[in-house]
């Protein structure tokens, strides 16, 4: 009787095209072959009909995640509150994001955002830059950097895009009291400063937010570079405009008024030496004045004047 058992199974085995020595590795194959037709489990093999091999294969179920910032034109209506919402991050991860957006949460239709492409900070890398001083900056682990952006060296060049999983950046300016911003101390009538009903310049101002000084001399000046007020004399210098320290009609001037600088449009020079400016938000917020200054009245908060 056993020799019988043994006979079929061993035809079975032959049967189903399965090799002996297979079967014997696997376990006992029945006298009906049962695991060997139908399929199965054998240990840890997974056998198909008619003794099919089958390895399971992983095969995954959720969309890749992006490892690359993106940019983002604002289309009409929108805020940096819907814009965050559509891509799963935080109106702050958005500022954080956008040095031009760290003084405000406003934005224009047509305006360029830079957008985490998960939760976190998107940054452009300076000479100065470590993973360990990053790390420590945003809150994070410099290793998640690393991870995060595949990258193969320790070793950061300038200018390099990094995005930030989970950073966190500093606090927000707070909003101007009473929409006044510039830090006058009760100076502001020696400038014979008042306010007048228009105009806006011709020029789009794309990229600054609308109702602050910068967006309003960049209505009158064709402006390339970006940043805050008080950085605009170095940034158009290194893009090769002529700067200096005398006023000429059509020139920028910029100050360290605020704490974000400030910046005035030169509206015309007076045989005193005096020089007349419009701006915007000198004397209120969103509002445009005139006002004329002396030489030295400024003293050192006077940067100088872009040509």
């Amino acid at each position: 009787m056993l020799a019988v058992a043994v006979a079929i199974s061993s035809y079975a085995t032959v049967d189903r095209q399965f090799p002996a020595s297979l079967s014997a590795r696997l376990g006992a194959v029945n006298a009906e072959a049962v695991v060997m037709s139908e399929g199965g489990t054998v240990g840890d093999v997974s056998l198909g009909r008619y003794s099919t091999i089958i390895k399971p294969v992983s095969i995954p179920t959720s969309v890749p995640i992006n490892r690359k910032a993106f940019t983002y034109a604002v289309a009409p209506g929108e805020s940096l509150t819907t814009i965050a919402a559509r891509y799963g991050v935080t109106v702050s991860q958005i500022r954080w994001s956008n040095t031009n957006l760290i003084a405000s949460d406003s934005v224009a239709t047509g305006q360029q955002v830079i957008i985490p492409p998960v939760p976190g900070i998107v940054v452009t890398t300076t000479a100065s830059d470590t993973f360990v001083n990053l790390g420590a900056k945003y809150q994070v682990d410099p290793q998640t950097i690393i991870d995060f952006n595949r990258l193969r060296s320790t070793q950061l060049t300038a200018g390099t895009v990094l995005v930030i999983p989970g950073g966190v950046g500093g606090a927000f300016p707070p909003p101007p009291a009473l929409y006044v911003l510039l830090a006058r101390s009760g100076t502001g009538g020696s400038f014979n400063a008042h306010v007048v009903g228009c105009c806006l310049g011709s020029y789009p101002a794309t990229g600054f937010p609308a109702g602050w000084c910068t967006w309003y001399v960049a209505t009158k000046r064709n402006v390339t570079w970006r940043g805050d007020a008080g950085y605009w004399y170095a940034n158009a210098s290194a893009q090769g405009y002529p700067v200096g320290a005398t006023p000429k009609v059509g020139a920028i001037m910029v100050t360290w008024e605020s704490w974000a600088g400030h910046v005035a449009y030169v509206e015309s020079v007076n045989p005193d030496g005096s020089w007349v400016v419009s701006e915007m938000n000198f004397l209120a917020f969103d509002v445009i004045d005139e006002r004329t200054i002396k030489p030295g009245q400024l003293g050192g908060k006077l940067v100088g004047f872009i040509y």
